[in-house]
């Protein structure tokens, strides 16, 4: 039997640190097992344990988050996700850098990347630069152990305890983060160890899944226990402004279906903001979770069904984690397998739902009348790699 895993409700935001008195609960899903977890065997996955999961607004910053938490060693321990492995990810760290290198020449730079992964970004910047990398998994262990020439890795989570054991204290000129805030428990003590390392000046760049676009698509199946929070750029500001950053600019994405990159600086005083406005957010919390509620009425899911109904085979693409809340909470809706390209996926299983995991040529191979793009926010990348596919792609997300 598979031990489940440990997990709290949260008793204050993890932003700003309001009191559990300060968050609504704006969303209940069926339970989940965790979506970063692959299991070797389809019984393992069959005992995969559930998990309740609900989202709450904070009054006090506006952050949307799971209140139900998850331990991070739990997390990371296997994280299975490699950002090399994934070509649109590829591409968007690859004009990252050379953004950053166009922001500050080719002259040194001390530059720190919270959640680095396995190296994507850090390989790419100046080599005059000085690259340190922080990151807890499993994946980033591996990766540098293996290729880690040009950057320094601290395996374990960036803490103050961290940057003043290291030395790191007003040491670094520029501190990024991509995508890694969602996981992190107590982002407010993040931000403060980012402020305690940063320069006078330094900046703090974050990219953050953006809540705006998730709430205008109904994107759902990117709720999940390893996504701790979701962030608007009022939120962003609202927290990182109590520590004492201000923001310089904010750029809208395409990454992950919609994405912000926030650029800020270290002052010497934190922003003291009010409460901001939360009655156009509830409206689009409240639109969601009904379209939610509503899911098996949507029009590609009741002609999936159909097809189902007639005895016609479905597979998924995309072996993610919206994949895996995909998959698990539309239960009536069955695959047959799903491709995924991550060799670190090939032959292991989705948690309770037991849909096994194939590699690419599988599609060709097989030719099954009907694939869902479950990592819709790559479809046109997906499709392109395929052109001998003879059956249909859906999308149920745009």
């Amino acid at each position: 039997m598979v031990a489940a895993p440990n997990h709290t409700v949260i008793k204050a935001c993890r932003g700003c640190q309001a009191p559990s008195q300060s968050l609504e609960q704006v969303l209940t899903m069926d339970p989940m097992p965790l979506a970063g977890q692959f299991c070797s065997d389809s019984q393992q996955a069959l005992e995969a344990h559930c998990l309740p999961l609900s989202w709450v607004l904070c009054h006090q910053c506006g952050l949307v988050q799971v209140v139900e938490d998850v331990d991070e060693s739990t997390l990371f321990r296997r994280y299975n996700y490699a950002s090399s492995t994934v070509s649109g990810l590829v591409k968007h760290f690859e004009n990252y850098a050379a953004h950053l290198e166009t922001a500050y020449g080719t002259s040194p730079v001390r530059f720190l990347e919270i959640g680095c992964n396995d190296g994507v970004l850090l390989r790419r910047l100046p080599e005059s630069w000085v690259r340190q990398g922080v990151d807890p998994s499993d994946v980033a262990r591996k990766s540098h152990e293996e290729d880690g020439q040009g950057y320094e890795l601290a395996n374990e989570p960036f803490t103050a305890e961290k940057v003043a054991s290291m030395g790191w204290i007003g040491q670094w000129d520029v501190i990024s983060g991509s995508n890694c805030l969602a996981h992190i428990s107590d982002l407010k003590r993040v931000f403060e160890a980012a402020y305690m390392a940063l320069r006078d000046g330094g900046e703090l760049w974050v990219e953050v899944h953006d809540l705006e676009a998730l709430l205008c698509g109904n994107q759902w199946d990117t709720i999940y226990h390893e996504h701790k929070a979701e962030w608007s750029e009022d939120s962003l500001v609202h927290c990182l402004g109590m520590i004492g950053f201000e923001r310089l600019d904010t750029q809208s994405l395409s990454m992950h279906g919609g994405a912000l990159r926030c650029r800020f600086i270290k002052r010497s005083e934190p922003t003291v903001l009010g409460c901001p406005d939360l009655k156009g957010l509830k409206k689009k919390l409240h639109r969601l979770e009904e379209s939610y509620r509503m899911r098996y009425d949507h029009a590609v899911i009741r002609e999936l069904m159909g097809h189902v109904s007639r005895g016609q085979q479905l597979v998924a693409y995309g072996a993610a984690g919206r994949a895996n809340v995909f998959l698990n909470q539309m239960a009536q809706l069955p695959f047959a397998w799903i491709i995924d390209e991550s060799p670190l996926r090939h032959g292991r299983f989705l948690p309770h739902v037991a849909t096994p995991i194939v590699p690419m040529p599988w599609l060709a191979e097989h030719q099954p009348p009907h694939c869902l793009i479950t990592a819709w926010n790559y479809a046109s990348d997906i499709r392109g790699k395929h052109p001998d596919y003879q059956g249909r792609w859906w999308t149920a997300f745009s």
